[in-house]
């Protein structure tokens, strides 16, 4: 029950997102990409690719631009679940201050505040058949890609 009597407030529900970080050299040319899965069937993807990173960087960067896009749709909302997928655990150990921090430490600010409680991350095996997984890395790599035509290579 809520506040004096009241029903509780329904869960609003659970996102499901997949990121992915790829480098085509480490370091070099590299992309994030996510993929969002909404409660009501709803998808949304993004992607973008840097000239010089590492694939540390873009699987942080991939989460950071996840959580950013979840945010610009439910807010604040405490009646939501988010859950990250991701084949990195780099990237969930040190979101998750497992692992000491020591590179990519401009990134970690703003992806700190956007972890919550309602923010949980779960490891899915890379290149394993996990669709979503798979998904996310075709994007990735992709973008790697576009960047590398763009550029005449």
């Amino acid at each position: 029950m809520g506040p004096a009597g009241t029903a509780a407030p329904a869960a609003a529900g659970t996102v499901i997102a997949y990121t992915d970080g790829a480098c085509s050299g480490n370091p070099g040319p590299g992309a994030w990409a996510y993929r969002l899965e909404w409660p009501d069937g709803g998808v949304a993807e993004a992607a973008a690719a840097d000239p010089a990173t590492t694939n540390n960087r873009e699987e942080l960067k991939a989460v950071r631009e996840a959580l950013r896009a979840i945010r610009r749709r439910i807010g604040i909302d405490p009646g939501w679940r988010i859950v990250i997928r991701t084949d990195s655990l780099g990237a969930i150990n040190w979101l998750t201050r497992r692992w000491k921090r020591n590179a990519n430490l401009d990134l970690f600010p703003d992806i700190d505040a956007l972890v919550d409680g309602r923010v949980v991350f779960e490891h899915v095996r890379g290149h394993a058949g996990n669709p979503g997984n798979e998904r996310v890395d075709t994007l990735a790599v992709a973008a790697v890609r576009d960047l590398a035509e763009r550029a005449g290579g």
